[in-house]
């Protein structure tokens, strides 16, 4: 792989984006401002942050074809996810929204998507 190229599309990453796709598009039907999409830093990553209401909602994304999604948000994950959406509003100064974690499982069963919003998850 050349300096410059694209990384290589796997299953796995078609199939998270697809999910993400399934979130934003639910998130803004429910009235969610998407804000940010796949944030990074050097704690890792949040999948979406929005905004709705008083509340600014970090969204872990979860997607699968098998097992429920959401038997992936471990206690190591949750604690991270904590810590990034702390550094998040420390880096963006923001002091005037209330901070709430949310899960969105999506499964993929063929060309059917089911998709489940936990709010105020952990």
């Amino acid at each position: 792989m050349g300096l410059f190229s694209k990384p290589k599309s796997t299953p796995a990453l078609e199939l998270g984006a697809v999910g993400e796709r399934a979130a934003k598009k639910h998130l803004k039907a429910q009235g969610y401002k998407i804000l940010e999409s796949n944030y990074r830093c050097s704690l890792g990553e949040l999948d979406l942050v929005a905004t709705k209401g008083e509340f600014l909602v970090f969204v872990e994304v979860k997607t699968r074809t098998q097992q429920d999604p959401l038997l992936q948000m471990t206690k190591t994950k949750v604690e991270r996810l904590r810590k990034l959406g702390l550094f998040y509003l420390e880096e963006k100064g923001i002091r005037d929204l209330q901070p709430r974690f949310d899960v969105i499982a999506v499964t993929k069963d063929g060309a059917k998507l089911g998709l489940e919003h936990l709010e105020n998850a952990f």
